[in-house]
């Protein structure tokens, strides 16, 4: 955060405690304000991030001109709910379906007029729990009643009320700014990233921009669609870049690119030390921590939670591992 924004201010708004930052860009000022409700990075005067980025919720975008869009719905409810009170929201527009992105749309259901786009692979989702469990292969599992408890209790996700679909190249017009949707899967099968061209901005969502890095631990997660989306968006010539977990503007799309695949390069060589020395399997692997190394910190629910997540990682590897002749069966 230091090196993005380098001049403070603190104020007082309304009896509210908000501590601001400001940058000068080639592309103008960036405000970024932090107070007890949560962040707000003012980008552009019409485009801003709320920031919750630590899993298990994630930011929002929130663009403000003729039509006054959402996209995702992770930020937890006390921030969700004054942004709804303040703001008329005309379109809600989910990245994919995981329920850290999702966990709001019910009560923007309930509660505004909005459409509710949502991508045309991940269909039904928000409106069934028990579809989502089935698409995410947690129905029927050891973790489904942790999964559960996390996502209901930790999350605060409900089942929406009604939502609507979109595809590759669709191109959501707010007024001024015009968001393209760019199909990349592998977090999940129907993860989408967001041009916005005239903002030169690229909203990345889950793509493993953050401290983290990628992440594919779910059924309808592909590591071999991964690593074609990261081909793909190298491609894109914008730099300027913000995440779903990251609390601030990258520069450098492509270096971050990068970053991603250095790290699915060294979780690849641990589990094939631990190979060498005659384990096997997904689930005596994850016992060494090699994609959450902190998973020991964690008790109950969620360390179940984080280590379905931990094997199916894993097993991602081993199927290439096995596709590319590295490792046999």
């Amino acid at each position: 955060m230091k090196a993005i924004f380098k001049a403070l201010k603190i104020s007082f708004f309304t009896g509210q405690y908000d501590v601001i930052y400001h940058k000068n860009t080639k592309k103008g000022k960036i405000t970024f304000i932090l107070n007890d409700s949560g962040g707000k990075l003012s980008i552009t005067p019409s485009v801003s991030l709320l920031l919750n980025p630590k899993f298990p919720h994630c930011n929002s975008l929130l663009i403000e001109e003729e039509i006054v869009a959402l996209v995702d719905t992770g930020i937890d409810r006390k921030q969700l709910e004054r942004i709804l009170k303040e703001t008329r929201i005309d379109l809600l527009i989910n990245t994919h379906t995981h329920p850290d992105h999702v966990a709001g749309n019910s009560l923007v259901s309930k509660t505004t007029s909005a459409e509710i786009y949502v991508p045309e692979q991940e269909e039904g989702n928000t409106l069934s729990l028990e579809r989502m469990k089935s698409a995410l292969g947690v129905l029927g599992r050891y973790v489904e009643p942790s999964w559960e408890k996390v996502v209901k209790d930790v999350m605060g996700f409900r089942e929406s009320e009604r939502e609507t679909t979109y595809g590759e190249g669709h191109v959501f017009d707010f007024g001024k700014t015009r968001m393209e949707a760019i199909h990349t899967p592998g977090h999940s099968s129907g993860h989408f990233c967001f041009l916005l061209h005239s903002e030169e901005l690229f909203f990345s969502s889950d793509l493993g921009l953050d401290s983290f890095g990628p992440w594919y631990g779910y059924l309808n997660s592909s590591l071999e669609d991964y690593l074609h989306t990261i081909e793909k968006v190298k491609k894109i010539g914008i730099k300027r870049v913000i995440s779903s977990h990251a609390d601030g503007i990258d520069d450098d799309l492509h270096k971050g690119l990068d970053r991603c695949l250095e790290i699915i390069g060294m979780r690849e060589e641990r589990i094939m030390e631990l190979l060498k020395k005659g384990e096997r399997g997904e689930r005596n692997l994850a016992k060494y921590g090699i994609i959450y190394h902190n998973l020991n910190k964690f008790k109950g629910p969620m360390r179940e939670f984080l280590t379905f997540f931990e094997e199916n990682i894993i097993r991602e590897h081993l199927k290439i591992l096995v596709n590319s002749g590295k490792i046999k069966c």
